[in-house]
């Protein structure tokens, strides 16, 4: 059996290994296993070194701690081993993994829980592209993904990739000595809706309006956004309105309801924190 994971992931300075600690001590009656991940500083080292009492965080309150050093090419073996370096403690264990939003990191793992921690916002797009990034990422997508979505939905012409009809070519944006001229599936608009209509439309419209930082915002069982490292007020309620509205248009499962929460989770008279835990203690009942 291996063992059971919890990913607590978001921008620096939100408050991940608080919340980490709050849901060993709270939450879990069962020992807890921490492991802390970083991209290596040199780019080629993968290392898992056990972590003592008092470094970066890791207290007495975890049952064993190793610190994770992963580059992006290897992270699906490191991860794994560090892992196991758990369950060799502890053959039936919990292991709460702390990591920045790395996409690498975020897929290197079949993760039993997922949990987003995210400080209150300076301003919306720090956490939403405007609306001229959004759609010339969307354009990217769509160029990526069109002979995918031909074959699945049959939304495209997929006899039109190649140099033929349909296939413009375009000068890069900026030139070089290599630099040659990029190819283009030309789409119609009637395609684009029809694209945006499908579920896998749906799913990659709403993504794209995040920032790279917070696509694993909807990947999450739980989303918070921790008013205790910073103020909260009228840009927080927007984006929290957004985040919202976004969740919803992508997320149908009836377990998954509920997810956003929004205050001092550290602060016994704040009634968030009461909503969380219980909402942490029945996720984790869920799956166990």
């Amino acid at each position: 059996m291996p063992v059971e994971t919890l990913l607590i992931s978001g921008p620096p300075g939100g408050g991940k290994s608080a919340l980490a600690r709050l849901i060993a001590g709270q939450v879990l009656d069962r020992p807890v296993h921490y492991l802390r991940t970083r991209r290596s500083a040199d780019g080629y080292t993968n290392t898992i070194v056990p972590a003592e009492p008092g470094d970066d965080g890791c207290g007495a309150i975890w049952a064993s701690a190793f610190m994770i050093g992963y580059t992006a090419e290897r992270v699906f073996e490191t991860l794994p081993d560090g892992l196991r370096e758990v369950r060799k403690i502890d053959r039936y264990g919990f292991a709460i993994i702390e990591a920045d939003g790395d996409p690498p990191l975020r897929h290197a793992y079949p993760y039993d829980y997922r949990v987003f921690v995210m400080p209150p916002p300076a301003d919306v797009h720090q956490v939403f592209r405007d609306t001229h990034e959004a759609t010339h990422a969307l354009q990217q997508v769509m160029q990526d993904t069109a002979s995918f979505a031909s074959e699945i939905f049959g939304l495209f012409n997929s006899a039109c990739f190649d140099d033929g009809v349909g296939v413009s070519h375009h000068e890069p944006v900026w030139t070089g000595p290599a630099q040659t001229a990029v190819e283009r599936l030309e789409i119609a608009e009637s395609q684009i809706r029809g694209f945006l209509n499908s579920p896998l439309g749906v799913e990659i419209a709403s993504r794209i309006q995040l920032q790279p930082d917070y696509h694993a915002l909807v990947e999450s069982d739980v989303v918070v956004v921790n008013t205790g490292v910073g103020k909260g007020g009228e840009v927080m309620k927007e984006c929290v309105k957004r985040i919202e509205k976004l969740l919803a248009r992508v997320r149908h499962d009836a377990r998954r309801s509920s997810i956003l929460y929004w205050g001092n989770f550290l602060d016994t008279n704040d009634s968030t924190q009461k909503r969380l835990l219980k909402r942490l203690r029945c996720l984790f009942a869920m799956q166990s």
